[in-house]
């Protein structure tokens, strides 16, 4: 059975749709808690990586050694060419590992967002199925530049990329298409004084979250969403099915 890597970076780790689909899959998950001290998998043992979200900061990332190595994983992952798929943190470590910027945005990014499929994705094996403009949600503070000879997929959000795909088999998206309800309660528990430190008022976010994952649930639950299914097919990882229902 194949084996996905799935590194993790919050206090409460989250799979959430990710996770129902990866297993929908018939895919054997390796969860890694690193900010607890679990080591990083040896690339020889697994067959693709998903590296999830984290409130750490790249630009902060000598105060974080594990992310310092997972970078250099990442970065011999993508030299072998094994799948890999980074989503928010995940997806600033990978462009950390491609040399990209990394920096801190003026104020937390926490909406809803719409965003546009770009002419380079309708021949990419992962983006090509996707709506011509589909909902997003971010959660993040940091944002990136494109690495070099990367391709963007999705249009800009915010003042960083949203989407890109590096070589043959790496992806990385900056917003959440994993979470679902009980990520979000979480999140809004944990976060509740920072938000507000931000002007984010909980009750409109929550029911913009509620509009939003009442509709794409089903999707994500399938695992045939272009939102949920991850899977390995002849050691390629294809963060969604690309025959959405």
């Amino acid at each position: 059975m194949p084996t996905v890597a799935c590194l993790h970076h919050l206090d409460r780790p989250v799979l959430g749709f990710m996770g129902d689909a990866l297993r929908a899959a018939g895919l054997d998950l390796d969860e890694r808690d690193l900010p607890r001290g679990d080591p990083l998998p040896a690339l020889d043992d697994v067959d693709a990586i998903v590296a999830f979200g984290g409130d750490q900061s790249i630009t902060e990332i000598e105060r974080h050694p594990y992310l310092g190595a997972e970078a250099a994983l990442l970065r011999e992952a993508l030299a072998r060419e094994l799948p890999v798929f980074g989503i928010c943190l995940g997806a600033q470590l990978l462009a950390h590992a491609l040399g990209a910027q990394v920096r801190r945005m003026e104020r937390q990014q926490l909406a809803w967002v719409e965003v546009d499929v770009l002419p380079a994705a309708a021949s990419d094996p992962v983006f090509a199925s996707l709506p011509p403009r589909l909902p997003v949600l971010h959660w993040n503070e940091d944002c990136f530049t494109l690495p070099r000879d990367a391709v963007e997929l999705l249009s800009r959000a915010g003042p960083g990329v949203e989407a890109f795909r590096s070589g043959p088999s790496a992806w990385a998206v900056q917003f959440h298409p994993e979470v679902d309800a009980n990520a979000l309660d979480g999140w809004y528990a944990e976060e509740r004084e920072q938000l507000t430190a931000d002007g984010i008022d909980e009750a409109t976010a929550r029911a913009a979250d509620a509009r939003r994952t009442a509709a794409l649930s089903p999707r994500y639950s399938s695992g045939s969403s272009t939102f949920s299914c991850a899977e390995v097919r002849a050691s390629r990882l294809k963060p969604w099915n690309t025959n959405p229902r």
